[in-house]
């Protein structure tokens, strides 16, 4: 792959927000930290209509291409941050557990951010997910854990900064790169490509999340993990040529101005290529059952204009379509369980408000 190719359509990307008033650079201030200090952020997973697999810098998470999504209502997710100027006492507990194995990925995003601003101290986190499902692979669960953990630390560390949302989504791809993305409240793009600033690569706002269309899923689970499918994606012969493809899809929605319709179409493209390119590969992250329903789907569009499929890297599929009745046309044809989605996430403001005193008495007793 020419990098020095992609850049330079990464930077034409760049341009084109900054013209429109999208994109502008983030200035770095000193943080002004408060012992003890707590902050709760919520955040919504996402669902991509132009995906990303594969980083080109592994260390900081830059991907080979920009990536655009909008927030969806199948799960959120709750992060309360602790600041304390005593060293040594991160901790992470998740769904009211801690491990090893969440300490351990929280540590390395927790001393990157440390090394970054000059900081000592510790940060403690209580994180909680809320979910329309029990068990499912798909669903971009971990974007939401990401963004509500990134936007809990920045805000309790620059708390007065105008673009403590964008930083939250630079440092969200420590965790999770999809996370970038969940940090915004609308449809976003998350600027990322070979050769870009990291402190400069993370996701603009193109607009509120689209209204205009209908959506919901179909949860299935798999136990494939997404570090998986990101190393066997670069590994496939069709990689450079799906990176390729992306970057002239991404500037004819520049040119469309992202409209819905355009982007459910898109959704639905990419998606084939990105299994395409997992089976090139040797994974099938795909389960009989949702081949089955993406057999349904399909055979149902050749007569039916205007339904969309969009799979992200498990068998979970969503289905869109600006008319809402041929969606219910579907779900009613299929019968399996599915998951209508919205736009409406004001409705949590009490969970928030009680997750925030149990984290308090959570933090108090591991003083």
């Amino acid at each position: 792959m020419n990098n020095d190719e992609i850049r330079m359509k990464g930077e034409n990307i760049k341009n084109s927000l900054i013209e429109t008033g999208a994109y502008e650079e983030i200035t770095y201030e000193y943080p002004a930290v408060e012992d003890r200090r707590t902050v709760t952020a919520t955040a919504y997973p996402i669902k991509a209509f132009e995906k990303f697999l594969g980083f080109y810098d592994n260390i900081e998470k830059i991907a080979f291409n920009p990536s655009v999504s909008f927030n969806t209502d199948f799960s959120y997710c709750i992060s309360s941050c602790r600041y304390l100027k005593q060293d040594g006492m991160d901790f992470v507990r998740l769904d009211g557990e801690t491990s090893n194995i969440y300490n351990t990925k929280a540590e390395k995003a927790l001393n990157y951010f440390r090394k970054r601003f000059n900081l000592h101290g510790s940060f403690q986190f209580n994180v909680r997910r809320f979910r329309r499902y029990e068990n499912a692979k798909g669903m971009s669960e971990s974007s939401a854990v990401a963004a509500a953990v990134a936007l809990s630390l920045v805000e309790n560390i620059f708390p007065n900064n105008e673009k403590k949302v964008s930083m939250a989504s630079r440092f969200a791809r420590l965790v999770s790169g999809s996370g970038t993305r969940a940090c915004i409240n609308g449809l976003s793009l998350w600027l990322s490509y070979p050769g870009i600033n990291p402190d400069q690569s993370f996701a603009v706002k193109l607009r509120d999340n689209p209204m205009k269309f209908y959506y919901g899923i179909f949860p299935n689970p798999q136990n494939i993990a997404t570090d998986k499918a990101h190393d066997t994606a670069v590994k496939s012969i069709f990689y450079n040529s799906w990176i390729n493809e992306k970057y002239s899809a991404l500037h004819e929605a520049v040119e469309n101005n992202f409209k819905d319709e355009y982007l459910l179409k898109r959704g639905q493209t990419d998606s084939l290529n990105l299994h395409s390119v997992l089976l090139s590969g040797g994974l099938l992250v795909q389960t009989p059952e949702s081949i089955l329903l993406l057999k349904k789907i399909l055979d149902f569009q050749k007569k039916n204009e205007g339904i969309y499929l969009n799979a992200d890297t498990g068998p979970s599929i969503m289905i869109g379509s600006m008319d809402k009745h041929l969606l219910d046309e579907f779900v009613e044809l299929t019968g399996n369980t599915y998951l209508k989605g919205s736009f409406d996430f004001n409705k949590h403001h009490n969970t928030e408000v009680q997750f925030n005193r149990q984290s308090e008495e959570l933090f108090l007793s591991s003083d």
